[in-house]
């Protein structure tokens, strides 16, 4: 019995032995089906971040392609949009050449004043056949028209300008003149080449219309004398001569006068001198103006003098006593 006994615990002990084997050998087999399924997983994981960053790669080298050809497409567009601009331009500017009379041709020109006048004749002359085309000329006239052209296959009408002038005392004689100037725009404005004065002086459009555009190398390049006296007022002396950093000529209690040569132009100078206002800001500071005198001055004294039209010595005895 006791011999049995220790063989069906033998037995017993392998069984479970063997039970605890199979346990390990399923629990092996599970941590490998586990491992292999984290690993398929942690495949699919990277094999779904791999796609992903290929569509994003491709998403971004798409809107890439996409935002370059939507930068070309834009910069043809407004490449074809500036060529135009300039085709329109250079026609214009040819056909305002054409319009002065400095180019002729098969182009022609007639004056409506003129060809007007045709149609008074006519009906004076109770001619109905010369009135059929000159009463439309007339009316044409009339209603605003200034210059016919024609080519070959286009007839071109030119409206007459709208002219904006000043009134000024004659130089000889009583009553008073005028001269073309606008302070806002074109003194001529015409269809054809919108024309610029500054009181009686024509100057580029952007004097008058953009003064805040003038530089110094505008004033100093420019070779007229009274364009560039215009860009001188337009920019502002006082300014000017700030700028360039004109230098002191005479410095006393009456005030520091300055002197600028103008490049170009070894005839003509500014003269300006500096004073302080007498009467105190309400912050107890004092003014300091810039005012222009004639070119002639060579002192402090004599240029304020000046500004006060009285003569120098008298002016310097008044303000000692």
């Amino acid at each position: 019995r006791d011999a049995r006994d220790a063989l069906d615990a033998r037995d017993a002990r392998d069984a479970l032995d063997a039970l605890d084997a199979l346990a390990a050998l399923d629990a092996l087999d599970a941590r490998d089906a586990l491992d292999a399924r984290d690993a398929r997983a942690a495949l699919d994981a990277r094999d779904a971040r791999a796609a992903r960053d290929a569509l994003d790669a491709l998403d971004a080298r798409d809107a890439r392609d996409a935002r370059d050809a939507l930068a070309a497409r834009d910069a043809l567009a407004a490449r074809d949009a500036l060529d135009e601009q300039l085709a329109a331009h250079r026609l214009r500017r040819f056909a305002a050449w054409v319009i002065q009379g400095y180019g002729w041709g098969w182009w022609y020109r007639f004056d409506m004043s003129l060809l007007a006048t045709a149609h008074v004749g006519a009906v004076e002359r109770q001619d109905v056949k010369l009135q059929r085309w000159t009463k439309p000329v007339y009316d044409a006239f009339l209603a605003g028209a200034w210059f016919l052209f024609f080519t070959e296959d286009t007839l071109y009408w030119i409206a007459k300008p709208q002219v904006h002038v000043e009134e000024v005392p004659r130089d000889r004689g009583d009553g008073r003149g005028r001269r073309l100037h606008n302070a806002t725009g074109p003194a001529i404005d015409s269809d054809v080449e919108p024309l610029y004065f500054w009181h009686g002086v024509m100057v580029p459009s952007f004097v008058i219309t953009r003064p805040d555009l003038i530089e110094i190398r505008h004033i100093t390049n420019e070779q007229n004398a009274e364009v560039r006296r215009v860009m001188l007022d337009r920019f502002g002396t006082e300014r000017y001569m700030r700028e360039i950093g004109a230098k002191p000529i005479d410095a006393s209690d009456y005030g520091t006068l300055y002197r600028a040569d103008l490049p170009g132009d070894p005839e003509e100078f500014l003269v300006m001198v500096e004073v302080e206002n007498s009467t105190a800001e309400p912050d107890g500071t004092f003014k300091k103006y810039m005012l222009r005198v004639p070119p002639t001055v060579k002192r402090a004294r004599d240029a304020v003098a000046w500004t006060f039209g009285v003569d120098p010595e008298k002016y310097e005895l008044a303000v000692q006593t």
